[in-house]
């Protein structure tokens, strides 16, 4: 999207704007029961973070309806707001993330804005220091792409840590906590090269945007930092959850599409370096929700009977054999070991860029293998301090970036 392609009547209000400072982008797709409260939070962070700048609202509704575009201009008061239909179809969870992202940055660089701020309306969780916290680096400190990071309980993001974090430490070399920019903030510069890539009308980027983002922002140079933001939670009832193998498939898929897709800079990336973090990172919270490690070793078992044929076209098989003996062990035995869970994920990754099998089922058959990771971990921390999770997980880049030669030899 240019700002040829944004409708006459956003164009036309874009243009009585002049122009803007810093812009924050809200999407919202029917709905959203956070929405008054997150856009309560923007203002007052605004007002408070981000005084003497001058500000503007892009709020990109997927189904405009008045009682959205009330809630949201009652919340904002007197702050300027452009209202933008979104283009595109509707995503897996009633909104396309990409899209709006898209005609956010479009129409912040129509108004010359130097810092951008992405959020997320159905986050109940959101306060006005994340307007500081993504915000004030970018516009005081001239970074490049400022990602958030969370405090979670201990067993929240499984997925994540298991296959985001540690991949994307290897093939992009920084230890980035939480590397998705679900929310984030970006200069202006930064706002452009993104608009100028191919990537928006691929399935990457309609899939796997807030991998691609830092992933393309470090690949360009630019300063990357991540800022303490505290709990996320998305309001009760935002979005129904997707089915695992469906979750792990377009996750798996998106960053086996982006390795694919970057090999000329990851091949020659080598160990890691550590980001500049504003705020203390948090230890995971005690408590949260209870964690059945039978269940999934269950879920594991069953995956080996039933996608073994499969499995046999993408794992080597010293680590086949290793998935095999693993599925007969009891419980109290199991243990999925960093390497094998680390050269399993590479096994896919490959199998993925040589099209063993359908692509989409590659990544989705990573669900099984996965549980029985989760489940390993579990039965490894359950009875530790929360600090174990955030060991267990430094100790598992340390091994994805130990074992990336058997990556880079097989992709050559």
């Amino acid at each position: 999207m240019d700002t040829a392609t944004l409708p006459d009547e956003v164009q036309a209000v874009v243009e009585g704007l002049g122009g803007a400072d810093v812009v924050v982008g809200l999407a919202t797709s029917g709905p959203i029961p956070a929405l008054a409260a997150v856009a309560a939070a923007v203002r007052t962070g605004l007002d408070a973070h981000c005084a003497g700048q001058a500000a503007a609202v892009v709020h990109v509704d997927q189904t405009p309806s008045e009682a959205t575009t009330a809630a949201v201009t009652a919340a904002l008061g007197d702050l300027r707001v452009v209202s933008v239909p979104a283009p595109g179809g509707h995503g897996d969870d009633g909104l396309d993330w990409s899209a709006a992202v898209r005609a956010v940055l479009t129409v912040a660089r129509r108004l010359e804005a130097r810092t951008i701020v992405m959020l997320n309306a159905d986050l109940s969780s959101m306060t006005s220091e994340w307007l500081r916290g993504l915000a004030l680096p970018v516009l005081k400190d001239d970074y490049g792409l400022m990602l958030p990071l969370y405090r979670r309980y201990r067993y929240d993001g499984t997925l994540t840590q298991a296959l985001v974090v540690p991949l994307m430490r290897s093939l992009f070399g920084r230890q980035l906590a939480h590397p998705l920019a679900e929310e984030f903030a970006c200069s202006g510069a930064a706002a452009d090269f993104f608009l100028q890539q191919p990537i928006w009308d691929t399935e990457l980027g309609r899939q796997g945007l807030e991998f691609w983002l830092p992933a393309a922002a470090i690949e360009q140079g630019l300063t990357v930092g991540q800022s303490v933001l505290g709990p996320r939670t998305v309001a009760a009832a935002a979005h129904p959850s997707a089915p695992l193998g469906r979750t792990v498939g377009r996750v798996a898929g998106a960053l086996f599409a982006l390795a694919d897709r970057t090999e000329s800079f990851w091949l020659d990336v080598h160990g890691s370096e550590p980001v500049v973090s504003f705020g203390v990172p948090p230890e995971p919270l005690p408590g949260g929700p209870p964690m059945d490690p039978s269940l999934m070793q269950v879920g594991f078992v069953q995956g080996v009977r039933d996608l073994l044929p499969v499995w046999e076209r993408i794992l080597a098989p010293e680590n086949l054999g290793q998935v095999l003996e693993l599925s007969d062990r009891p419980l109290e035995r199991f243990r999925f070991s960093d390497r094998l869970w680390t050269r399993v994920v590479y096994d896919f990754v490959l199998a993925y860029r040589t099209r063993v099998v359908y692509r989409s089922h590659a990544a989705q058959s990573l669900a099984p293998l996965y549980l029985g990771r989760a489940a390993s971990v579990i039965l490894e921390t359950q009875g530790r301090p929360p600090l174990a999770m955030l060991q267990g997980a430094a100790r598992l880049g340390g091994t994805f970036e130990e074992e990336k030669p058997y990556l880079v030899d097989r992709w050559r």
